[in-house]
């Protein structure tokens, strides 16, 4: 069968990171089309305060973040409009890991999946308890929290136009757009979990894997907290308060979750990323 196709996002200045991601991606016998990503420099005034008005509140959007968000799109787009039943949208600072397995036909992906997030954002997260399937040794579990990030995912016909649909009127950081409760929209559909995850962004790794891209999005997440009036960082009394009580948060989070996996409502995982992991 044909392998399921990889879009992978790219800004034409990134020429650095779509030569890293080529090589490594031929490495694995994986073919994939690249799509140019929208270049916030070119994002009109007009747009850009149209997608401003659609953002929840919750955290900063600049024009770096709504680059990330039409590109993305455009993924969804491509998906519905060639007919395509599943598709992976990667982003080009991904590592991937003991991938081909999942590429190499569709038949795996649950069939009332509208995502199976491959990645891995090095956090804390809910599972469901029940156990979907388990494939080529990674777990399949229903992903029950918020997960950050948003460079490696698999996304169904399903996903892409409910997707679409959605974000005509809803614009946020695209992983929270994707995967977090306050935008709306992950309610409406079913998101798997890959464990371990297949992928993780650059600045995640250490060692010798670790590339060195900067993260494009954190000087306009900076900026854009000032001019939006939301908040940073605690500073001062905050600031201390804020530590003094970390230790009886971080005992108020252990109580809960022990609790949670007693009754048996959700299973507390960090996901590990596949490449780092013993063979």
């Amino acid at each position: 069968m044909q392998q399921i196709p990889i879009f992978l996002i790219n800004l034409d200045r990134s020429t650095d990171r779509l030569e890293d991601i080529s090589r490594r991606l031929s490495a694995m016998n994986l073919t994939f089309e690249r799509i140019p990503a929208v270049n916030s420099d070119d994002i009109p005034d007009e747009q850009a305060e149209r997608l401003l008005s659609y953002r929840s509140g919750h955290l900063p959007l600049g024009k770096g973040e709504m680059g990330c968000f039409l590109s993305h799109r455009k993924v969804w787009k491509e998906i519905i409009d060639r007919g395509l039943t599943w598709a992976f949208v990667a982003e080009d600072d991904l590592h991937l890991a003991h991938a081909e397995a999942f590429f190499e036909n569709s038949n795996w992906l649950p069939t009332d999946a509208h995502i199976v997030k491959a990645e891995t954002a090095r956090q804390r997260v809910f599972l469901s308890t029940e156990l979907h399937s388990e494939v080529a040794g990674h777990e399949l579990r229903l992903l029950k929290s918020y997960h950050g990030g948003s460079a490696g995912y698999f996304v169904s016909a399903t996903g892409a136009a409910l997707l679409l649909k959605e974000s005509e009127t809803r614009c946020d950081a695209l992983d929270h757009v994707l995967f977090h409760h306050w935008i709306g929209i992950v309610q409406q559909m079913t998101v798997y979990q890959m464990d371990p995850a297949i992928c993780v962004q650059d600045y995640l790794l250490g060692g010798p894997q670790k590339r060195g891209f900067r993260s494009t999005l954190n000087s306009d997440r900076k900026d854009s907290r000032r001019t939006q009036g939301i908040k940073g960082k605690p500073k001062g009394l905050a600031k201390i308060w804020r530590e003094l009580s970390r230790p009886f948060t971080r005992l108020a989070r252990k109580v809960s979750d022990a609790l949670r996996n007693f009754l048996g409502t959700a299973r507390i995982k960090f996901i590990p990323y596949a490449g780092e992991q013993k063979p």
